[in-house]
């Protein structure tokens, strides 16, 4: 992309505002804060989100409900479970109508967020793919024990075949967000448990687990710092029964939808590449390790590391090449 004038973007976009065209002013901004950021220090790219905030589009555009909630934090962070079931829940939202297009100021935002950000396609990609990870879990072993960090509201457990087919053995989400748990507990109520507790909280092992079959958390490392992801990487890692998997996910450096979330959402993630992921299992013993998959989802912007634990599933637990078919 071409370098934007900062000192124009904002003045450009409140006059397309002004006119009514709001889907014309929202692609500029989201493309032109993009284009600032990947043009700027990181100290300039701070001041211009000082000058932003300060300016009418910012209020302008906190009428879209995922961007207001993400800015104003009522559970103390941006990515709670409430704003992203915004995003989860587009595909199953209709187009703004003509006449909301001129009047529903807050779906219209909602609707082209949604429509031009390739980080919210990324984050539908990743429910689908944890959700495809915990069917091949119950397609290779015997109702397997799971374990959920910071689970949020579990949509991925929702999407997949094996809870619907009760394929599950025993699940655990943990959560330092109790209303985030409220909801968790009665998605896995029959079969499972939630946990208040905090990431810390593992590190440090005051939390009574059992050993599992597949571990994974689907947001959490994207707000650690190396050393903390490390060591959250090493304890999940020892939780594994032999044969057993560690899948995380976490979102790449410089995709274009971080501008926005960090201008308009105060939204701020920690980034990683594949080698910094890497990284992440370099105290793990390389002989404990079978294997190490690490991949991007097709949007690009979300990258994930499955760790398979050296050792045999439990003969009494191991399934044959089995299918789980998904709706």
């Amino acid at each position: 992309m071409n370098k934007v004038d900062k000192n124009h973007l904002l003045d450009d976009v409140e006059m397309k505002i002004n006119q009514g065209h709001f889907s014309e002013a929202f692609h500029a901004l989201y493309h032109g804060l993009d284009s600032i950021r990947r043009h700027s220090s990181k100290e300039d790219w701070k001041q211009f989100i000082a000058q932003y905030r300060q300016h009418a589009v910012n209020s302008f555009f906190l009428q879209e409900p995922l961007s207001r909630r993400a800015f104003e934090k009522p559970r103390g962070y941006a990515g709670d479970p409430v704003m992203m079931d915004f995003i989860y829940d587009f595909d199953k939202a209709a187009p703004p109508s003509y006449e909301e297009r001129k009047t529903d100021i807050s779906h219209l935002l909602n609707y082209e967020f949604n429509l031009i950000s390739s980080g919210n396609d990324a984050v539908r990609e990743r429910q689908r793919t944890f959700s495809s990870k915990i069917d091949q879990t119950a397609a290779r072993v015997t109702n397997p024990y799971i374990l959920s960090v910071a689970c949020g509201h579990l949509r991925e457990v929702q999407d997949s075949a094996a809870f619907k087919n009760k394929s599950i053995g025993k699940f655990v989400a943990i959560d330092q967000d109790q209303e985030a748990l409220s909801v968790a507990a009665e998605i896995i109520k029959g079969f499972g448990e939630t946990i208040p507790a905090s990431v810390v909280d593992i590190i440090m092992n005051e939390v009574p687990l059992p050993q599992f079959d597949f571990i994974y958390s689907v947001g959490v490392f994207d707000y650690l710092p190396d050393g903390v992801a490390k060591k959250l990487t090493s304890e999940l890692f020892n939780l594994l029964n032999p044969g057993g998997r560690l899948f995380i996910a976490n979102w790449l450096p410089n995709t274009p939808t971080i501008a926005y979330m960090e201008a308009a959402l105060d939204w701020w993630l920690i980034y990683r590449n594949k080698e910094q992921m890497q990284e992440l299992i370099e105290d793990i013993p390389k002989e404990n390790i079978n294997n190490v998959d690490i991949f991007v989802e097709k949007y690009e912007v979300v990258i994930f590391m499955e760790i398979e634990k050296a050792g045999e599933v439990n003969p009494s637990k191991r399934k044959g090449d089995i299918k789980i078919e998904t709706a």
